[in-house]
């Protein structure tokens, strides 16, 4: 816990805070609606950026997700991704509030990656998949 003395018209009026309190409260724009936004289109993007080149002829390069493709097709894919989604809300309930947002960049910049990369890769060698 710290104190927070305010001056000008308020001079002397002390609140306390503890300091996930300031940083949870620290903008009024509700950024983590933002990232829960980005991290499920991020997720909703790669898994359909995946089959659709899986569809032409690429392969799965993560051997995790080649094994649920294996055993599921996309129906394990997207399983594998809503399991993965599970687990991010499992942390994001349980860490402190000072950590939700960093685990919510933490899993959609591997998403965002993988979104690009088979971006670039689909628009560049589709054509050589016909």
């Amino acid at each position: 816990m710290f104190t927070i003395t305010t001056p000008g018209l308020y001079a002397g009026v002390q609140r306390t805070l503890s300091d996930d309190a300031v940083y949870v409260a620290d903008s009024k724009l509700r950024c983590d609606h933002l990232l829960w936004g980005v991290v499920l289109a991020a997720a909703a993007g790669d898994v359909l950026l995946t089959l659709a080149g899986l569809s032409l002829c690429f392969t799965e390069a993560n051997p995790v997700a080649r094994a649920f493709l294996d055993v599921a097709g996309g129906v394990g894919l997207v399983g594998l991704k809503l399991a993965a989604l599970a687990v991010l809300f499992g942390v994001y309930r349980t860490v402190r509030p000072l950590f939700r947002r960093a685990a919510l960049v933490a899993f959609s910049t591997p998403q965002l990656v993988a979104v690009s990369h088979n971006w670039l890769l689909i628009a560049q060698h589709a054509d050589s998949c016909l």
